[in-house]
């Protein structure tokens, strides 16, 4: 009897441990799943900060390369049209700008370009009621259909568009400039010709063909009257303007010159931020006046535009903004090199200067009033220090052989 009492006791007590034990192990087992609970609301917590953080440092982002669009041409700039707050020669290390080497092979005229400049001039003034003839040498305007056993051949047909030739040029297979010499200003000519055996086109090789030819007109030789009639604001003779052509060729090609050397050859230290933004606003205004010009006439000339300057530009208002940067610092960069050579001689012009400039160039001031609404002082001053630049530096050049 007594054991089996002993045996219940035990029995009871190993029950209560158990219970304890159980009790033990789910409070255990409670408190984990609430620091884990915890733990994953913390996570979400963070996962929810870093993308809220992630969120706003994109708008950031974004916002830093939106551009608004202003007119305000002379912001950021002094009254001696210097950036303003910006010492130049701390933002660009300058070339050599004095005493350099300019070879005049360069920048002069050749007599190609003489040349072209002759022909071009003939080819704005198309006689098409003179008597004159076709010559060997002349340049005349033309349309051709051609044919090989009466069927049209791709590329042989000026489909009313007319083709210039110069007589005598060999440009057309041979032959058949030849067949042209004699025939007046809208004669009809038939030209037979044989493609050569190594003419580009295999399927053309050694194939008779026929060009039923219209002679639209001729341009007039390049004589002392045609300068008279046509090019009488620079010259009267075909020596005058040749002249006029060399030396206003040699002021251009030596800017252009000036100019590549001076973009080559200096090293930008740092770009200004708060002046390249002021130029990105001012280059999207300029773009969108452009573009509300240019979308009238389209809608004039075709019955419809752009539906927005975005789509006028080929892209998008994200896109646009980040690629005015590049434009932007390649004008920022030139306009630090003229004020820091400026700064390094000394040099601050003024409105007045700006107005003694427009009386040399215009012959009278008057434009500066409307000029000075638009643009402000600063900005007009400021448009007179790149030529300043290259006034030193052509003074002050070697002009080689």
């Amino acid at each position: 009897m007594g054991n089996n009492k002993d045996e219940k006791n035990a029995d009871n007590m190993s029950n209560s441990m158990k219970k304890r034990i159980e009790r033990r192990d789910q409070q255990k087992k409670a408190k984990r799943s609430a620091i884990t609970g915890r733990i994953v609301s913390m996570l979400i917590l963070a996962l929810i900060a870093a993308g809220v953080i992630y969120l706003i440092a994109a708008a950031a982002v974004k916002a830093s390369y939106k551009v608004k669009p202003s007119d305000d041409y002379s912001a950021c700039l002094d009254e001696n049209g210097y950036v303003k707050g910006v010492t130049a020669t701390s933002c660009v290390t300058l070339p050599e700008y004095k005493g350099i080497s300019i070879p005049k092979k360069e920048i002069e005229a050749t007599e190609t370009d003489i040349q072209n400049e002759i022909e071009a001039k003939r080819k704005q003034h198309l006689d098409t009621e003179t008597d004159k003839k076709v010559e060997d040498g002349d340049i005349i305007n033309l349309d051709y259909v051609g044919t090989i056993d009466g069927v049209e051949f791709d590329g042989g047909n000026t489909n009313g568009n007319g083709s210039d030739l110069t007589i005598g040029s060999g440009t057309f297979i041979d032959d058949f400039e030849q067949q042209l010499i004699g025939a007046g200003v809208g004669d009809n000519v038939k030209v037979e010709v044989t493609f050569p055996d190594d003419y580009s086109k295999e399927d053309l090789r050694g194939k008779d063909a026929v060009f039923d030819c219209t002679i639209n007109g001729i341009y007039p030789e390049f004589t002392d009257e045609f300068v008279a009639e046509y090019l009488s604001d620079n010259a009267s003779t075909v020596d005058e303007y040749i002249k006029y052509f060399k030396d206003t060729s040699y002021d251009s090609n030596l800017d252009n010159w000036i100019s590549n050397y001076l973009e080559n050859n200096t090293t930008v230290i740092k770009y200004p931020g708060r002046y390249l933004r002021q130029l990105k606003s001012i280059q999207k205004y300029t773009s969108m006046e452009e573009y509300e010009y240019m979308n009238q006439i389209y809608v004039q000339m075709y019955g419809s535009g752009y539906s927005d300057f975005y789509e006028y530009q080929g892209s998008d208002e994200e896109h646009y903004d980040k690629d005015l940067i590049v434009t932007c610092q390649e004008s920022e960069k030139k306009i630090l090199t003229y004020q820091a050579i400026m700064e390094k001689e000394g040099i601050k012009l003024t409105a007045e200067d700006y107005k003694a400039n427009l009386v040399e160039t215009e012959g009278s001031d008057e434009s500066y009033d409307q000029q000075k609404e638009r643009f402000g002082d600063p900005y007009l001053i400021q448009s007179l220090y790149k030529q300043k630049a290259f006034d030193i530096i052509k003074d002050n050049a070697v002009y080689t052989d």
